[in-house]
């Protein structure tokens, strides 16, 4: 006999109970946790299960981020099926929705399942705020290095929200110790949880899988305006020295660096204003916009990377 899970915010008779979801969802809500399980063993289900707790508890809205667009619509469509929700109140936001009906969509919605650069759009522009989110799903966090915009989502949340809690889900988190803390760092994860295939509560599960790896070179055109966008920051990284200000080694400069410098930036003008000052954070900012569109053409395209540019060249009127 099949037992499932029940709680008000999920749907009856519709996720079976497996001990080791409970136990990671425990963990999870015990503690920021980045969760370690194979693929194709529920990592959702237990942000369902970490989602509709915190949700019950403080309300407000839950953020599942995810890669791609795919993966979004995936992640959409399993939480309208299972949660006890009505469907408008589930929302996929991915660059495909117009900013502006992004900022309507975020007031009405309570689940927002979304890439994670758009969010991390919408928060420098001030289009949405994170202040009521209850929690944050990071879906592959292993992504949660360098530059990649859960680095910032995570620093944004965890500075303005009433209420942070965040998850990690991976089946990869990476092959050293140091790769593992820098994303818990990046996360403000603050504890590790992970299952085996060889656990003996997950073993019954397990179904025989082949993997192949595929790796593909971005297009000619791509590879060449990335490198004019990285020339520009070359560029502006150079302005920074000149104003006094040198960023050591700034073509691994991640964005959580880039962000403790403008807060540097920005205490030092609470002393005696100085010009160069003024410049550096806005040099700073102009990094950051051109970083951001670096991510851009890597993960969403050049359709993506369009829209990111006019959208800047309308808010400098």
């Amino acid at each position: 006999m099949t037992n499932y899970i029940k709680h008000p915010l999920i749907q009856s008779d519709m996720v079976e109970q497996r001990l080791y979801q409970l136990d990671l969802a425990g963990r999870a809500l015990s503690s920021t946790t980045l969760i370690v399980l194979p693929t194709g063993l529920g990592k959702t289900i237990v942000s369902l299960l970490v989602i509709a707790a915190r949700m019950e508890k403080f309300g407000g809205k839950a953020l599942v981020l995810s890669p791609t667009k795919p993966l979004v619509e995936q992640h959409a469509a399993f939480f309208k099926k299972v949660m006890n929700m009505h469907e408008e109140h589930i929302i996929t936001f991915t660059g495909s929705v117009a900013p502006e009906k992004r900022a309507e969509l975020w007031k009405n919605g309570k689940l927002i399942v979304s890439t994670p650069q758009v969010i991390e759009n919408d928060i420098i522009t001030k289009r949405i705020s994170l202040d009521d989110v209850c929690h944050i799903t990071f879906d592959e966090a292993h992504r949660a290095v360098g530059n990649y915009a859960y680095t910032y989502i995570a620093e944004k949340y965890f500075e303005n929200a009433k209420n942070p809690h965040c998850l990690g889900i991976t089946a990869s988190p990476g092959s050293t110790d140091e790769k593992i803390s820098e994303v818990c760092e990046a996360l403000h994860i603050r504890s590790v949880a992970v299952k085996t295939e060889s656990d003996s509560d997950v073993r019954p599960y397990i179904h025989k899988k082949e993997i192949e790896w595929i790796k593909i070179d971005l297009p000619k055109d791509m590879t060449e305006i990335k490198g004019l966008l990285e020339k520009v920051m070359e560029e502006r990284f150079t302005k920074l020295t000149e104003l006094g200000f040198p960023v050591h080694n700034p073509k691994f400069v991640n964005k959580k660096e880039l962000l403790g410098m403008q807060k540097k930036l920005q205490e030092e003008l609470r002393g005696l204003p100085d010009p160069s000052v003024y410049a550096a954070i806005s040099v700073v900012a102009e990094i950051m916009k051109v970083n951001h569109a670096v991510e851009i053409i890597e993960t969403q395209g050049m359709e993506s990377l369009r829209k990111y540019m006019e959208r800047l060249e309308h808010e400098a009127y």
